[in-house]
């Protein structure tokens, strides 16, 4: 509209009008030059008004012009074509009628003078209207026969503006649902991807026994991929890959559903051999869309380093020796799951020694593509985990992942990527559990302490951890002789060690009581203003790693962990 209008008022600017014309001109040039000024100052807000505003102003512009030239009246076609883009169908078809109705009067009333017998301009609206209906006048009937053609033309364009008006609305409307269609698919992807991303762990350990670490970058929103690693007991870790076929959401919830069964199944103490079993057994039930899953799992006995584990159709995993070159595990791999009834799964054992690691990894890396259609391969990946074989279990993973990159150079990768490595650091050091039963009185204080130092020194502890957790003792120790009994009474002890961790816990038959609970002094207060008691247990807590209580089977059960 703007465009139209400035393309108007320059064109009366520029021409060199004599006094006649001047008149009608300058009125034009008047009344589009608001209009104007309107777009320039609210361009960037969509008020309803503007266009009324601007489609009034240049009618009456376009009726001046027509004044002293008929061929001005063609301008008014214009208006319905530009207000085609409004998308508004109704307001498109009554500005069509408008424009036609003054071209109209414009094309008819072009025989009425301009001026009266005295010189003055009478040329108006009215005068103008008057003459183009007046079709007693011969005139007039002649210039409706001659501009019929012009004016049936003109009526053409305005069917084709509503026309077009309606279709780019009806357009817009479909486009807008669809793309309001796709955002919520877009969110719902969003979610999955998210939930995905929960269910997959990311908590990676790294201690003085075994680190793991794992990444996955899916080729779609979501992806079908997947990997584990969970402890089964005290002294037995999992790991576990996975590579469901087909992509997408359908593909992600097929995922879901075999990799929580397989953790289900694991974690009931099965072989892994009939951990796949019973999992293929549940898959092949419920699989209508007949996917299948290659999928790897492996359980390994931090205390000894065997391995023991099974191959679903999957890719071979990579071991790295600690004094020697990456290679295959090599083993005879079994049917993918979910595809086959009672299919026999086998069960293969190695041992890993401290400085082994183990990488596994789905077929998205060895069957990546350069952009000139090549695979990665296995000799590239074997390649790339032997030049970095000293790396950490995170940074070999990053490197494989880096050089996987680099050779797609940009090429979209065509399915998930995934890759876990695990690293065996040494056997895992257990000290059995042991128990012994006191009678708990202020003269067998010492004694008590004696025997838990002396179990913390038999698992390794260092003689500052000794010191503290001697110290803790003799505080519960003297909280359970005041609180649980009268004339003293049994207490249990319980001790164990765990990758460098101990544990003892106090049993006692007294009356429920939670030290825990009871309100920490206020350390920042002189002594005469601090409340009586809990200084012991302040001490205890800031001593020890962790501490805990419950109440179980009428003893009072007092936790004490601490790292060494």
């Amino acid at each position: 509209m703007i465009a139209l209008e400035a393309a108007a008022l320059i064109y009366i600017l520029l021409n060199d009008w004599d006094d006649t014309r001047f008149y009608f001109g300058l009125r034009a040039g008047f009344i589009l030059l608001p209009g104007i000024i309107i777009n320039v100052v609210f361009r960037k807000k969509s008020y309803p008004w503007i266009k009324y505003v601007d489609n009034f102003l240049i009618m009456v512009a376009i009726f001046f012009l027509c004044g002293f030239n008929e061929l001005g009246a063609f301008l008014f076609i214009l208006l319905p074509i530009i207000n085609s883009f409004y998308l508004r169908p109704r307001f498109t078809a009554v500005t069509g009628l408008l424009c036609l109705l003054m071209m109209y009067i414009c094309f008819m009333s072009v025989a009425e003078s301009m001026f009266d017998d005295n010189g003055r301009i009478v040329y108006n609206f009215f005068s103008m209207f008057r003459t183009a209906f007046n079709f007693a006048d011969e005139n007039i009937v002649s210039l409706l026969q001659n501009r019929s053609f012009l004016l049936i033309a003109a009526f053409a364009l305005i069917i084709v503006s509503v026309y077009l008006s309606f279709n780019s609305r009806s357009f817009t409307i479909k486009q807008g649902e669809l793309m309001n269609k796709n955002l919520s698919n877009e969110a719902e992807l969003n979610v999955a991807r998210n939930i995905q991303e929960g269910i997959l762990s990311r908590d990676f350990p790294d201690n003085n026994s075994y680190g793991v670490y794992a990444d996955m970058t899916t080729a779609t929103e979501v992806g079908g991929d997947f990997y584990d690693y969970f402890l089964i007991d005290e002294t037995h870790l999992a790991i576990v890959i996975g590579d469901v076929s087909g992509h997408g959401m359908a593909a992600a919830m097929f995922m879901t559903l075999a990799k929580t069964l397989i953790k289900v199944y694991a974690q009931s103490h099965n072989f892994t051999d009939k951990v796949f079993e019973q999992t293929n057994r549940y898959l092949q039930q419920s699989n209508p869309a007949k996917f299948f899953v290659t999928s790897w799992l492996g359980y390994i006995d931090l205390t000894t380093g065997v391995l023991s584990f099974s191959n679903a159709g999957h890719n071979y995993p990579v071991i790295i020796r600690k004094d020697g070159k990456a290679e295959f595990l090599v083993e005879k791999p079994n049917f993918v799951l979910g595809r086959k009834k009672l299919v026999r799964y086998m069960e293969n054992r190695t041992k890993l020694n401290p400085g082994d690691k183990l990488v596994l990894y789905t077929d998205g890396v060895t069957e990546a593509q350069s952009p000139d259609e090549k695979f990665y391969g296995d000799d590239r990946l074997i390649e790339v985990i032997d030049t970095n074989k000293e790396q950490n279990q995170k940074d070999l993973v990053n490197s494989i992942r880096k050089s996987v990159k680099e050779f797609e150079n940009g090429k979209e990768h065509q399915d998930d990527v995934t890759i876990l490595a695990l690293s065996f650091k040494d056997y895992l050091k257990v000290t059995p559990p042991d128990s012994k039963t006191f009678f708990l009185t202020k003269e067998t204080f010492d004694s008590v302490t004696d025997y838990i130092c002396e179990r913390c020194a038999e698992a390794g502890c260092d003689g500052q951890t000794v010191s503290n957790i001697s110290i803790a003792t003799s505080e519960i120790l003297a909280n359970i002789e005041s609180y649980a009994y009268e004339n003293g009474g049994e207490l249990e002890i319980l001790t164990k060690c765990r990758d460098r961790r101990m544990t003892i816990m106090f049993k006692d038959k007294g009356k429920p009581f939670n030290p825990l609970l009871v309100q920490e002094p206020d350390i920042t207060l002189p002594l005469s203003e601090r409340s009586p008691g809990g200084l012991g247990i302040f001490i205890v807590k800031k001593l020890m790693s962790d501490t805990g209580y419950a109440y179980l089977d009428g003893h009072n059960v007092l936790t004490l962990e601490m790292d060494f």
